[in-house]
C-alpha cells in the first residue's frame, strides 16, 4: 500500500487535533496553530523554536507501522519540557530531574501519535505505534530524506513554540 490518500490539508487538521488534545488533557493547555511547510523530498531546517538564546531541546519520537507507516516528532525547548513535567507529575521544580523531564517528553510524544494514528484507524488505515524515544541537546537534526510526507507544523502554547513533524514512508 502507498501513502493514504488524505491531503496535506487534512493530515494538518489531523495533527493539529491530536496534539490539541494532548495539551488540554495532559497540561490543561491550549495549543495555537501557526503554519505547516512541506519537507518531502528535501533536507528539513532545524526547526524554529523561537528566541535568540540556545537552549537544550527535546524531541520525542513515536514511530506507526501497519497499513501506513511514519513517525511523529515533538520538538519543545527544555523551559517548556520542564514546566510540562511539573503540570504532568506535580512535583516541584527542584524535584524534576532530566529522566523526568524526558519521560514526560515521550509519554507526550506517544499520546499524540496515539491518537493521531487512532484518526487514521478510524479512516481506515490500521497501524500499531513504536516505542517512544526522547533525544536532547542543543541543535537537533532529524534527516527524513527519502520519505515520501515531510509535513512540518509550528504550534505555540503557553507562549513558547512547540514544533511537530509528520513523517510518512511508502510501504515496503
Amino acid at each position: 500500500m502507498s501513502l493514504p490518500d488524505i491531503s496535506d490539508k487534512e493530515l494538518n487538521k489531523l495533527t493539529h487535533n491530536a496534539l490539541s488534545s494532548v495539551f488540554e488533557t495532559m497540561l490543561g493547555s491550549d495549543v495555537h496553530f501557526k503554519s505547516a511547510a512541506d519537507y518531502s523530498g528535501q533536507k528539513a531546517p532545524f526547526p524554529d523554536l523561537g528566541g535568540a538564546e540556545k537552549n537544550m531541546i527535546f524531541v520525542g519520537s513515536v514511530g506507526f507501522v501497519g497499513s501506513v507507516n511514519g513517525v511523529i516528532y515533538l520538538y519543545m525547548k527544555s523551559n517548556f519540557a520542564e514546566s510540562a513535567a511539573q503540570s504532568i507529575t506535580g512535583l516541584d521544580d527542584e524535584d524534576v530531574d532530566f529522566e523526568i523531564v524526558s519521560d514526560v517528553c515521550g509519554e507526550m510524544t506517544n499520546v499524540f501519535a496515539g491518537g493521531f494514528k487512532n484518526t487514521l484507524a478510524d479512516l481506515g488505515y490500521n497501524s500499531v505505534l513504536t516505542i517512544p524515544t526522547v533525544l536532547s541537546g542543543d541543535e537537533l537534526y532529524i534527516s527524513t530524506l527519502g520519505v515520501v510526507k515531510h509535513l512540518r507544523h509550528n504550534f505555540v502554547s503557553r507562549g513558547e513554540e512547540i514544533v511537530a513533524d509528520l513523517v510518512l514512508a511508502e510501504k515496503s
